[in-house]
């Protein structure tokens, strides 16, 4: 039920902004896809879209960002990292009153508290029947998943469509595909559709949103003959499994056909290299790996494949002035047009 809602959530947003960019007949910057990401995560949060706050959570989000590349950490009055921390501040003064109307509106046997991430976030309990997270947890988490999800989902999408652009065979496999998808979208139907998974895939492998990530070691470490300190700090990188030739033959070719089944029409054996990518291994560790994956991969993956589908299957795409980015997230800034399919 909770999943059904969210899809169902995620996909009408979807379609609205879809009509909506498609109905300016221009040319548009792939920018619109923050605010796109941003909307997901609040009807999905909420289970509706109110766009003064979510204007005012992206216009905060954007000046707090911009204080994470601060030349000093010391909030001197008008420097970027005390602008940018005034606006955390009110980010989370703006979470605060939206779960206190949230708890007003919908109590806890209510439907919405059963089928939105905030009604799981705030009424969630443990095995002992206790309520998981406090106040600040919740807000705590409903930040980081803000913070994930913003810039990396913008990257993922506008990477995409420039792949798929750039390899049109792919592009037609993909639209070929999104055609015969069944309506309403079903989550496992989306899940299992094997050229949509493949593209995504590949162009994750191409261009990972974020290079690289952080573990801190718990205890003492002995690996390989090297120790590790209890609390050393270790870097991994994204880059590196993506690009090894011994795992993805021609790696600096986007070939989404590597991920595909072998029982796939369009399989090559040449380039199988035999990884799943939703293991989270270290041969594709896109959204890191174990009980630390990232929180939000299972909305980014299902954002990305709603968005997708409805593209391919609805409109005519077109893409322009491609911009490769490497800072503060690795991607492609594109500009794009839609033009609604004459039989829509």
């Amino acid at each position: 039920k909770f999943v059904t809602n969210y899809l169902a959530s995620m996909d009408q947003t979807t379609m609205e902004e879809l009509d909506s960019w498609s109905s300016s007949g221009e040319f548009l910057s792939s920018e619109l896809f923050k605010m796109y990401a941003l909307k997901l995560f609040y009807a999905a949060s909420f289970g509706r879209v109110d766009e003064d706050v979510i204007v005012t959570l992206h216009d905060d989000f954007k000046i707090w960002l911009g204080g994470f590349f601060a030349f000093t950490t010391k909030r001197i009055p008008g420097t970027s990292i005390d602008k940018g921390m005034k606006a955390r501040d009110r980010i989370l003064n703006t979470l605060d009153r939206l779960i206190e109307k949230f708890m007003e509106e919908n109590p806890e046997e209510s439907e919405r508290s059963q089928t939105t991430i905030m009604g799981r976030l705030i009424y969630g309990k443990d095995k002992d029947n206790n309520r998981m997270m406090t106040r600040d947890e919740i807000k705590d988490n409903v930040l980081t998943l803000i913070f994930a999800g913003h810039d990396t989902t913008y990257a993922s999408i506008a990477s995409l469509l420039y792949h798929l652009s750039q390899n049109p065979d792919a592009m037609k496999a993909l639209a070929e595909e999104s055609s015969s998808l069944s309506e309403p979208l079903k989550s496992e139907e989306l899940k299992n559709a094997p050229v949509l998974n493949a593209c995504m895939h590949e162009s994750w492998r191409m261009d990972p949103p974020a290079g690289g990530g952080f573990r801190k070691a718990v205890k003492d470490i002995q690996y390989k003959g090297y120790s590790f300190d209890n609390g050393t700090i270790f870097n991994y990188s994204i880059f590196l499994p993506t690009t090894d030739e011994s795992l993805y033959k021609n790696h600096d070719k986007f070939n989404m056909t590597r991920f595909l089944p072998k029982d796939h029409p369009l399989y090559q054996a040449e380039m199988d290299a035999g990884i799943d990518p939703l293991q989270g291994r270290t041969n594709y560790p896109i959204f890191g790996g174990g009980s630390h994956a990232c929180l939000g991969k299972a909305f980014a993956q299902l954002e990305l494949r709603v968005l997708a589908v409805r593209m391919m299957k609805h409109y005519k795409i077109e893409v322009r002035n491609p911009q490769r980015i490497l800072f503060p997230i690795n991607g492609w800034n594109i500009e794009f047009k839609l033009t609604k399919m004459k039989d829509e």
